[in-house]
């Protein structure tokens, strides 16, 4: 269940009494529950749609084995706090590549379209960054570490706030079907 709201426009980092408690951001939910709540106007749909592409993209070279967080403007009430609607959404896909260790760098350039940062968020409206699971562990716990700080907290105003993480495999064909379906009957 993705939290409303706070008086802020963010989703909050915590829906219990103390935050040394479970129940906090980043909140596990499923890619339905992200369209439900935050593809609800035209501006919005779209950048969930290039969502949606994006993570088609990556099953189809094989990641699917991971998660992403997710947050950015995308995930705050923009409209109200801003006065304008998203421009993207920012996602960290924590994945094991579907490489050996020796065949990443090569991995990586032939699929450069999925980790170069300008062209995902050009072609996909995503704002992506990638964390590869297989590499040495404190190597993961210090980009964790260093993606949680920088989400968890507004660029502009250092607001503390929620995030969210969703499953790399999901739902997405029908979502994106039921989608396309509605603009169809619309």
């Amino acid at each position: 269940m993705i939290p409303a709201f706070n008086a802020s426009g963010v989703i909050p980092p915590f829906v219990v009494e103390s935050p040394v408690h479970r129940g906090g951001s980043p909140y596990e939910v499923c890619l339905k529950d992200v369209a439900e709540v935050f593809a609800t106007t035209e501006a919005r749909l779209e950048i969930f749609k290039g969502l949606l592409r994006y993570r088609q993209e990556l099953r189809k070279v094989g990641i699917t084995s991971g998660f992403q967080l997710i947050d950015g403007s995308f995930t705050e009430n923009c409209e109200q706090i801003h006065g304008r609607s998203p421009n993207d959404i920012d996602i960290v896909t924590f994945a094991y590549l579907p490489v050996m260790q020796h065949e990443l760098k090569s991995f990586v350039d032939k699929h450069i379209e999925l980790f170069d940062q300008s062209t995902v968020k050009d072609k996909f409206k995503c704002d992506a960054y990638f964390v590869d699971l297989s590499k040495d562990a404190r190597l993961v716990v210090e980009d964790t570490m260093y993606w949680y700080g920088l989400f968890s907290h507004q660029r502009d105003t250092n607001l503390w706030k929620g995030m969210l993480r969703v499953p790399l495999l999901d739902e997405d064909e029908k979502l994106l079907d039921e989608l396309q379906s509605e603009v169809t009957n619309a």
